[in-house]
């Protein structure tokens, strides 16, 4: 009986393991990391980098250390630079950089107010090396929405950005 036990567990264990994505491995001393085993092949979650609630102190806290205009005028200058492209968040379809200044210039998509991130990402952990890594496929820009009275309601989809991969 033991012995079925673990040979199932045995079975089990391989199988995990051969299941598992195993990204390629750099040589040692090349000063690259490894990416190692996919974990997540892509996952998506909002990240508010801006505290629209002056309650919450646990979000000024967490974001003391984000440098928004560096962020924000970062993605911007890539954009108009060409180096990564804009596509509507519903379509898909490209966003010229034309369309982005025109966005931008509208007063709807004010680059000192965009307020959350949507990441798109792999995950691979290593184990050997105890060490996580996160490959950023691309983000989603967001600016808040207000009532009549000035409220916060919800955040609205600007544009998706793809990131080279």
């Amino acid at each position: 009986m033991i012995k079925q036990i673990l040979s199932a567990s045995l079975f089990v264990l391989i199988f995990s393991f051969a299941a598992c994505k195993q990204a390629p491995r750099e040589s040692e001393g090349t000063g690259t990391m490894s990416k190692g085993i996919e974990v997540a092949d892509t996952i998506l979650y909002p990240v508010n980098i801006i505290n629209l609630d002056t309650t919450d102190t646990w979000a000024d806290t967490r974001l003391k250390n984000l440098r928004h205009k560096k962020l924000t005028d970062l993605i911007f200058e890539s954009l108009y630079e060409g180096k990564i492209k804009a596509y509507d968040y519903y379509s898909r379809e490209e966003i010229s950089i034309k369309e982005i200044k025109e966005m931008e210039a509208s007063g709807d998509f004010n680059r000192d107010e965009m307020a959350q991130l949507q990441f798109e990402e792999s995950w691979y952990f290593d184990p050997d090396r105890g060490s996580m890594t996160k490959k950023v496929q691309s983000m989603l820009l967001a600016w808040p929405v207000y009532d009549n009275r000035g409220e916060f309601q919800a955040y609205k989809a600007g544009f998706l950005v793809e990131l080279t991969k």
